[in-house]
């Protein structure tokens, strides 16, 4: 597997080396889109458990984080705008083709517990951080379009975890994007973080769902022996990077961001969690950057960081130490990209798209986590 030019061999360490490495990881994606530049589809032998549709779907949303990222720094060079418009322009292109209902790219109807509803909210990211650029450039038919998908996720059956993070996010573009009123989403958006907000735990720690309790843990252990399975019960104990910087504390720092706002108080408690979550958090890192790896898709690798990069996005004063000014929040975000650089000569394929693993290709945590989850 070699290391991925741009990226293994970056010092990461100016504005541009972070722009280089975001360009030469989304690069390897271009030539997997479908012709009409809503799907992308990685030639990898693995499978998901949801239907190929979402899969692509999946394949487009998921590198939005970073072209949501390029598109809101708003490059002053005139040779980097270039660079950043060329990448960027197949996504664009894509949610033309995504949500037209009579195009071969079709996104899809989103169903009831719906893989598609995951992407959403890395949909509604992107019209967010760049509104002008995605959502503006479009003619009224695709706007028209672009609403009528994220819509769907009303009044959906959504299991009760960060999941409803999602239909919040795509509350939010409708209303701030796409023009739809506050009044028509926001008794299920107040439902939704109201929902969100009893999974909070202590020292800014949220559980990734409702917490189980010990009567149900009794009847967990006695349904495993039984069946020899572990989630009869639906409700477990999660705490993990999804608690941070892959759901709940991401997606909190991003209300603070695009929310603030709408509820303000909620954006301000949201503060005050990161806070207490970052003062123990930066204790997961070590000197050189490397995140102790535990819990549920670490394939996400250096998503580990996320939480700092959210931090800075979402503009949180009155951190405590050691995460108590610009520069020492991106000291540890860029440590830990560092990190990764340094050990990604076994990270990527041959087409250089990111494997499934962790250090080396390894499917076996994933499927273990389908198997809990």
């Amino acid at each position: 597997m070699p290391p991925l030019p741009g990226f293994s061999d970056n010092p990461l360490r100016t504005r541009a080396d972070l722009v280089q490495a975001t360009i030469a990881l989304l690069q390897p994606l271009v030539p997997c889109f479908s012709s009409g530049k809503g799907r992308v589809c990685v030639p990898v032998s693995t499978a998901a458990h949801f239907d190929e549709g979402a899969a692509q779907l999946e394949g487009f949303a998921r590198p939005l984080w970073a072209v949501g990222a390029l598109l809101v720094a708003r490059a002053s060079d005139p040779k980097e705008a270039l660079l950043v418009d060329e990448i960027v322009q197949p996504w664009i292109d894509g949610f033309i083709t995504g949500t037209d209902p009579d195009h071969e790219d079709y996104w899809g109807v989103i169903h009831d517990t719906d893989q598609r509803m995951v992407e959403a909210e890395i949909l509604a990211f992107v019209l967010l951080a760049a509104p002008d650029r995605i959502y503006g450039s479009l003619d009224a038919r695709s706007k028209h379009n672009v609403t009528n998908w994220l819509r769907q996720l009303h009044h959906k059956p959504m299991p009760m975890n960060n999941w409803r993070w999602f239909r919040v996010f795509a509350n939010l573009a409708l209303v701030k994007v796409c023009g739809l009123s506050l009044d028509d989403v926001q008794e299920e958006m107040a439902a939704d973080l109201e929902l969100l907000d009893t999974f909070y735990r202590l020292d800014g720690w949220s559980a990734d769902g409702p917490w189980q309790t010990p009567e149900q843990a009794e009847k967990e252990v006695a349904a495993y022996k039984e069946t020899g399975r572990r989630d009869t019960i639906g409700i477990g104990r999660q705490a993990d990077y999804y608690s941070g910087s892959f759901a709940i504390q991401f997606s909190q720092l991003l209300f603070v961001r695009f929310g603030s706002d709408i509820d303000p108080s909620r954006a301000e408690i949201y503060r005050q969690r990161a806070r207490d979550f970052g003062a123990g958090f930066w204790r997961y890192f070590d000197a050189g950057g490397a995140a102790i790896p535990f819990g549920r898709s670490l394939t996400y690798r250096f998503a580990c960081g996320g939480f700092f990069a959210a931090l800075a996005f979402a503009d949180v004063f009155n951190m405590p130490a050691p995460l108590d000014n610009p520069g020492a929040v991106k000291g540890f975000l860029l440590r830990h990209l560092r990190w990764w650089a340094r050990h990604s000569t076994s990270i990527f394929n041959t087409d250089g798209t990111l494997s499934i693993g962790w250090l080396y290709p390894y499917v076996t945590p994933c499927v273990h986590q389908h198997q809990l989850t």
